[in-house]
């Protein structure tokens, strides 16, 4: 899917998704939302039996974006939580949402409890970029040259290498690298990180599951996207075909934005918050 916004006066990005199987796996649990009209974006990584990690993943899209269709209209949480914009919050809110619509789900149907499923979101306005995760679906940015990996993993491995008990390199050979300690629909509540960042024209983002970052080196990512020319669906089919020729041991999803132009001011909040951004 490939879409772009282009408004008068408004920041203009442009972002391709794809969604592949892989060479492996039998059917495909990953799922991703393109809503760039809307602003945002969004991969989910499902995990469960007898198919429950499609209808997780599924079941997240649709309550994340019933919830923000809902929200458009709705400011009254800025108020709760002041070092966030409502434009973050929502995101937090919207993955609470997709939570309890899996969650319910699973207490109704004994087939699937347990399922699960990652998710990834970010969504563009103005001068900035918010991002809510949980799990291990990665957001990344690449800037003049430079990758960098916005988002922390919630996995076991992840945390001993917080602990300095392992590398990176040592993390990412690890048996357990795919042992998930945080996913939406495992219970009643969930807890969810939060970032913002400013943007800059010339700006990439990627979001991806960990069938990509699984396959393709962090390297490798930044090979592609410093090559791509600005285009974000030969930038994601590139690092799709390298993911399957490496193995594609999992379903691969990516979404790759690119910001042509960012204009200020448009946010709901003050200029005086953008100050404790980096």
């Amino acid at each position: 899917m490939n879409k772009r916004i282009n408004m008068e006066e408004r920041t203009i990005i442009r972002a391709y998704g794809i969604s592949d199987i892989g060479q492996v796996r039998s059917h495909n649990e990953d799922a991703i939302h393109v809503a760039v009209d809307q602003g945002y974006v969004l991969v989910a990584d499902g995990m469960g039996g007898h198919n429950a990690g499609e209808v997780a993943s599924a079941l997240a899209i649709e309550g994340f974006t019933q919830f923000l269709a809902a929200d458009q209209d709705n400011d009254d949480t800025v108020t709760e939580m002041s070092e966030f914009s409502h434009q973050t919050l929502a995101l937090r809110d919207a993955i609470y949402a997709a939570n309890t619509a899996i969650f319910d789900n699973a207490q109704r149907n004994s087939a699937r409890q347990g399922m699960g499923t990652t998710l990834v979101s970010a969504s563009f306005h103005g001068s900035r970029i918010a991002v809510a995760h949980v799990g291990d679906s990665r957001l990344y940015r690449f800037r003049e040259g430079f990758l960098d990996q916005l988002t922390t993993d919630h996995t076991l491995v992840q945390e001993m290498v917080d602990r300095n008990e392992y590398s990176q390199e040592e993390a990412r050979n690890s048996r357990n690298k795919n042992v998930i300690t945080r996913a939406l629909g495992l219970a009643d509540i969930v807890e969810v990180d939060l970032l913002e960042d400013l943007l800059r024209a010339g700006d990439y983002y990627l979001l991806c599951s960990d069938g990509l970052t699984g396959m393709v080196s962090d390297e490798q990512i930044a090979d592609v996207l410093a090559t791509c020319q600005a285009n974000p669906e030969v930038a994601a089919n590139q690092l799709l075909k390298m993911a399957n020729n490496s193995g594609g041991n999992d379903n691969i999803s990516i979404i790759v934005v690119c910001v042509d132009k960012v204009v200020a001011g448009q946010e709901s909040s003050s200029e005086e918050e953008l100050d404790w951004f980096d």
